[in-house]
């Protein structure tokens, strides 16, 4: 029997995997695709600028970097891929997960699947499910090398994206429907310094046949119109998760997303979530914070099974 289960192999799960070695923990991890790393398979080529010890790192280098740590302790705590939770299953003593590749038996749970799927939050223009022009993940982005850029969002992925494409683009546009954004200021200046910001527009229409040529913008203050030339446009307005089994599994949720304690607990006992699946006071949706999440949730799930093992210091 398992000490600890972790349910997810993205940034979180893989520090959570790390973590219960080190903490001497008997753990494995499950993943249900069949590749590690999570959301930042879909971007491996975005930057990201606020990962402690890095003044830039590609999401495809951070997922290297969290494998490698991970992978000295790859046969202490084991990964499966391709391996799906269907189903918890409360016993006296311990639960039991039921997956696609047999049934596992645990004392606790760490979620760390990021709520589930995700689907990208579509940009509702009338044709736009059409046109050949429009992206929501950037899988090279040497494919868009002087090319002028419309970049559609406000959040971190939006202004990193613009960030990322301006190191290849011939001009890359950043809009935004608010003039304050949400992602972090100093990007934010960043772009406002070597591209083109445009706020308070939304999108209004897509002119173009097969792909889009221009997009119309409309002031929402002053319902003033303008038209942008591009060659690409990318919209980052975040995700929308899909269906998930945290309502089966009997977990409060608020607002779809499952709500945790401070030792990261659910409302269950001995099932733990991290990561952008949580929801708590002050919570922000980052990287980093799930790291510190996984941190804190071993440790306590190291407590909660092995009280003896604290340690206690004499000065």
């Amino acid at each position: 029997m398992y000490d600890t289960i972790i349910i997810g192999a993205g940034p979180a799960g893989l520090y959570a995997a790390t973590s219960a070695a080190m903490h001497k923990l008997n753990a494995c991890i499950i993943e249900s695709a069949y590749e590690f790393g999570g959301t930042l398979n879909l971007y491996k080529q975005k930057m990201v600028y606020d990962m402690p010890g890095f003044v830039k790192i590609s999401a495809g280098d951070l997922i290297d970097h969290l494998y490698q740590q991970y992978k000295p302790y790859e046969s202490e705590v084991k990964m499966f891929l391709n391996c799906k939770a269907t189903e918890i299953n409360t016993l006296d003593t311990h639960y039991e997960l039921v997956t696609n590749q047999g049934i596992f038996k645990t004392k606790t749970i760490l979620l760390a699947n990021g709520g589930g799927m995700f689907e990208p939050r579509l940009l509702e223009l009338e044709g736009a499910d059409a046109k050949s022009n429009i992206y929501y993940n950037v899988k090279d982005v040497s494919y868009f090398k002087d090319q002028e850029l419309v970049v559609l969002g406000g959040g971190d992925s939006a202004v990193d994206w613009a960030l990322t494409l301006s190191e290849v683009a011939k001009k890359v546009t950043l809009v935004h429907r608010r003039p304050d954004f949400r992602a972090h200021e100093v990007n934010v200046e960043k772009i406002r310094e070597i591209g083109t910001v445009l706020t308070p527009y939304t999108p209004e229409a897509l002119v173009g046949y097969d792909k889009v040529d221009y997009l119309t913008l409309k002031h929402t203050e002053d319902q003033s119109q303008i038209e942008l030339k591009l060659d690409a446009l990318f919209v980052f307005y975040g995700s929308n998760p899909a269906k998930t089994s945290m309502d089966k599994w009997g977990l409060d949720v608020e607002n779809n997303l499952i709500k945790v304690a401070s030792d990261m607990q659910t409302s269950k006992k001995g099932i733990y979530a991290i990561g952008n699946s949580v929801t708590y006071l002050g919570k922000r949706k980052m990287i980093v914070t799930g790291l510190g999440e996984a941190a804190t949730a071993i440790s306590a799930i190291s407590q909660y099974l092995y009280p003896e093992k604290t340690i206690t210091y004499k000065h």
